[in-house]
């Protein structure tokens, strides 16, 4: 009798430890896929980096960013090298999601426009041209970004 519950215990162990380890796999598959087109990683540029995680076509939309509209007074310190110009001189954008994360190019593969959704603001990134799969996205910070640091251009 006491073998029989070991032998049964045992097997209902089995059992839920496969049904949990195939639920684990399809689950964690399915968190790569919805990762969605970019992914960051250690940039050659300068520290982190925005990658495509699939091919790209020309003008596809790569991501919308929810963006909050702050004055230029509350940005300072590092956090100044990732917000965008906002809708006036005085405001600034900080957006959300991997929006703060591209890198500056001159001859860039991403461009950006700021959308006025139901939901608020968003910066919404596509594609200029072609991007590769693990190719690192860029855009233009633009002149007056350049202006604004120590007069060097990258």
């Amino acid at each position: 009798m006491t073998e029989g519950i070991y032998f049964t215990a045992a097997i209902s162990l089995l059992s839920g430890l496969s049904i949990g380890t195939a639920i684990a796999i399809l689950f964690f598959r399915w968190i790569r896929k919805e990762q969605g087109k970019v992914s960051i990683q250690p940039s050659t540029v300068a520290g982190r980096g925005a990658f495509a995680a699939q091919n790209i076509t020309t003008g596809e939309i790569i991501e919308r960013c929810a963006a909050i509209e702050v004055n230029h007074t509350d940005i300072g310190g590092e956090l100044l090298n990732y917000v965008f110009y906002g809708s006036t001189e005085n405001l600034r954008l900080v957006a959300m999601g991997n929006g703060m994360l591209f890198n500056h190019s001159f001859e860039p593969n991403v461009g950006y426009y700021l959308d006025e959704t139901p939901s608020g603001k968003e910066l919404v990134l596509y594609a200029l041209s072609e991007v590769r799969k693990g190719e690192e996205m860029f855009y233009n910070y633009g002149d007056d970004w350049w202006a604004t640091r120590s007069g060097t251009d990258s």
